[in-house]
């Protein structure tokens, strides 16, 4: 009897082992690789042929979010957002569509929130189905489009100008020069300092080359063909720039022609500080008067740093985080001061962060009358 215990025991054991060693070969979540989900469950009550959305706050860090509808009511469902990389909280829009042809009663299903990782939450859905309104109220819905853009707080540089395929010379009896115009379209205040980068394929040796910077001399001397780079100071910057290139004579040798060819030159502008997205919009009486929802809806691709991105409509500040993904974020006309007329909404972040921004756009739905 004791043998066959102990034969027991070893082919548990022998099983135990086994699971472990799957579980370890086919990857065990951690913690933060299972979805953490909000609300837990939802019910709704919606008319025949109408529609409701809810937020599903979602926090995981995975390569790839999955939602998936189950249950009767799957084909009813639909996200803002799905299949998407996560690296702390995402916000999906779910909007539940009931067909003219369903019956008038309850229904049970559910989504399936699912890391690749091998982390999954259930949601429970109630859907209570009833009948069409006679006279439902109409709604209008109006989408400002904001874009793609970019917010800074930080140091970044930018090539405002470059021309390619420069000669200049000067000989006895010839002088050629070279000068163009460019713009430093940011605030003069961020700037730091600039540089000019010339590439130099070509030259004879026989003069200097000379570049001013608005009338200022920034550079004479020999160069030799390959890369230089020209500082300039703050001071020198201006909204609208000027750079001119030419060579000196070559002096004793009065009878030849100083050369030099540029295959390219750039001006790049270092600058530091805040650059926000700043739009205004208006908003018509009606919209005030019969409002009933707004949303603000971006997509951040990319983000550098550890400050988080602001979202404020009329200096109130509307959402603060720090993470990529799709942002949907609901507001009131009261909250952020909505008023008729003009309006703004604005995107910043803090110190030594970016972000990138993309699809941005405000919505605003009222009641017609």
């Amino acid at each position: 009897m004791a043998g066959k215990i102990d034969e027991f025991a070893f082919v548990l054991l022998a099983g135990l082992i086994i699971i472990i060693i799957m579980l370890f070969a086919w990857g065990i979540p951690s913690p933060s690789q299972i979805p953490v989900v909000s609300p837990s469950s939802k019910s709704l009550t919606i008319r025949r042929g109408s529609s409701e959305s809810f937020l599903l706050t979602i926090n995981v860090t995975s390569k790839m979010v999955t939602l998936t509808p189950k249950g009767t009511i799957k084909d009813w469902i639909s996200f803002s957002d799905n299949n998407f990389d996560s690296s702390g909280l995402s916000i999906v829009e779910v909007t539940v569509r009931v067909p003219l042809s369903a019956q008038e009663r309850e229904y049970l299903g559910s989504i399936d929130v699912e890391s690749s990782e091998g982390g999954k939450v259930t949601v429970p859905l109630s859907i209570i189905v009833t009948k069409e309104s006679e006279a439902p109220s109409a709604e209008a819905s109006r989408t400002i489009y904001i874009g793609d853009f970019t917010v800074t707080y930080a140091s970044y540089s930018e090539v405002v100008k470059s021309v390619e395929n420069l000669e200049v010379r000067k000989g006895l009896f010839e002088e050629k020069k070279e000068s163009f115009g460019a713009n430093v379209e940011k605030n003069l205040d961020l700037v730091t300092n600039a540089s000019l980068i010339i590439d130099i394929v070509y030259t004879n040796h026989e003069g200097n080359l000379i570049v001013k910077f608005n009338n200022q001399v920034v550079y004479d001397e020999k160069a030799l063909p390959g890369e230089i780079i020209i500082p300039i100071d703050k001071s020198l910057i201006k909204a609208y720039n000027v750079v001119e290139i030419s060579t000196s004579s070559p002096g004793l040798k009065f009878w030849s022609t100083s050369i030099y060819r540029i295959d390219r030159i750039q001006l790049k502008v270092n600058y530091f500080g805040e650059v926000e997205k700043r739009q205004t919009f208006t908003v018509s009486r009606d919209e005030i008067t019969h409002f009933k929802e707004g949303r603000v809806e971006f997509y951040v691709k990319d983000y550098q740093g550890e400050g988080k991105l602001s979202v404020k409509i009329n200096g109130y500040l509307l959402h603060e985080e720090k993470r990529r993904g799709q942002f949907i974020l609901p507001f009131n006309y009261v909250d952020v001061g909505l008023v008729k007329g003009f309006n703004s909404i604005s995107f910043s972040t803090e110190r030594e962060s970016t972000y990138e921004i993309e699809n941005a756009k405000i919505i605003i739905i009222h009641e017609e009358v």
